[in-house]
C-alpha cells in the first residue's frame, strides 16, 4: 500500500445519519485515518465529533440546483398524464420500493385518507426490484387502485412531476442519508409531512417548513389531510421549505462549508 506523503490531506464523507460505531476499524477510519470528515447534517457531525480526537469534522446538507428546481406549475399535460385532474389533492414522494423504507406505513395512511378524502391521491415516484411485494400488492389488498399512482422512474420531466404534488412525504432515508429528493422538493416550494428518522427532522422544521409526525398511519394521513385542507397552512409552509433551501440547500453554501473544511484539514500537521 502506499503510503501518503506529508503533504497528502484526506477527506472522507459519510452517508448515514446514525452515529458511527464506535468499532476499532471505525475508529481507524473515520478516526485519525482522515483528515477531514463530512457528515450528511450538523447533529450528525456532532454526534460523531468524539470520535475524530478533536480532527476537523463538519455536517452538511447535499446541494440542490436552485435554477431548475424551484416553485411553479406543471407542464402542460403532465398532470392528465399521470391522470390527474384539477379536483385531486396529491401527496408525493420520491423512494425506491424497498422493504426498509416504510411502503407499509405510507399504504396504510393512504387507505386511512382515502376513506375521509375522495379528492385525495398519493403520487409514488421511483422504481425498485421489491415493486410488486412492497407497493403493488399491498395497495389491492387495501383497496386503494384508483388511489394512488405509480409514475416510475422519471428524468426529463421529473421537475414537472413534482410539481404536481401539493404535499411531499418521506419516511425513511435511503442510501443517501442527506435525503436528496426532500431537499428537491424543498427547493420547489413543497411542504414536508415525514417520520422523524435520520437527518429528516434536521431538513424539516416542524411548523415552519413541514411537519414531523410518529410513524402511525393514523398520525401521517391525518397531518396529510390537514395541509391539502389548509391552503394558507400549506403556502407558508412552502414558503418556508423554499426560504430555507435557498439558504441552506443551495450548491454556494454546500461549497463554501466543504472548502472551509479543506483549508482547516490542510493546515493540521
Amino acid at each position: 500500500m502506499q503510503r501518503r506523503s506529508a503533504r497528502t490531506r484526506l477527506v472522507r464523507s459519510y452517508k448515514s445519519a446514525e452515529r458511527i460505531r464506535a468499532l476499532p476499524w471505525n475508529r481507524w477510519l473515520f478516526g485519525r485515518a482522515s483528515d477531514g470528515l463530512v457528515c450528511v447534517s450538523p447533529e450528525t457531525a456532532r454526534r460523531n465529533r468524539r470520535l475524530r480526537g478533536g480532527r476537523p469534522v463538519v455536517g452538511a446538507f447535499g446541494a440542490v440546483d436552485l435554477e431548475r428546481f424551484q416553485p411553479g406549475e406543471p407542464g402542460t399535460g403532465v398532470r392528465e398524464a399521470l391522470g390527474l385532474d384539477p379536483r385531486h389533492r396529491v401527496v408525493g414522494i420520491v423512494a425506491r420500493a424497498q422493504r426498509h423504507r416504510r411502503f407499509d406505513l405510507l399504504l396504510e395512511a393512504a387507505a386511512w385518507l382515502s376513506a375521509r378524502d375522495p379528492h385525495f391521491r398519493l403520487l409514488v415516484v421511483g422504481r425498485g426490484t421489491h415493486l410488486e411485494e412492497t407497493a403493488l400488492r399491498p395497495v389491492r389488498r387495501l383497496g386503494i387502485e384508483d388511489r394512488v399512482i405509480f409514475a416510475g422512474y422519471r428524468s426529463a420531466d421529473y421537475v414537472e412531476v413534482l410539481r404536481c404534488m401539493q404535499v411531499f412525504t418521506f419516511l425513511v432515508p435511503g442510501s443517501d442519508g442527506g435525503c436528496r429528493a426532500l431537499l428537491e422538493a424543498a427547493a420547489c416550494g413543497l411542504p414536508a409531512v415525514t417520520s422523524r428518522r435520520g437527518a429528516l427532522p434536521e431538513i424539516v422544521v416542524s411548523g415552519r417548513t413541514g411537519i414531523t409526525v410518529p410513524e402511525d398511519p393514523e398520525a401521517l394521513g391525518a397531518a396529510w389531510q390537514r395541509l391539502l385542507r389548509n391552503d394558507e397552512e400549506r403556502a407558508a409552509l412552502g414558503q418556508g421549505a423554499r426560504e430555507r433551501a435557498v439558504s441552506e440547500f443551495g450548491n454556494d453554501r454546500f461549497a463554501s462549508v466543504i472548502e472551509a473544511l479543506y483549508r482547516e484539514a490542510g493546515a493540521g500537521s
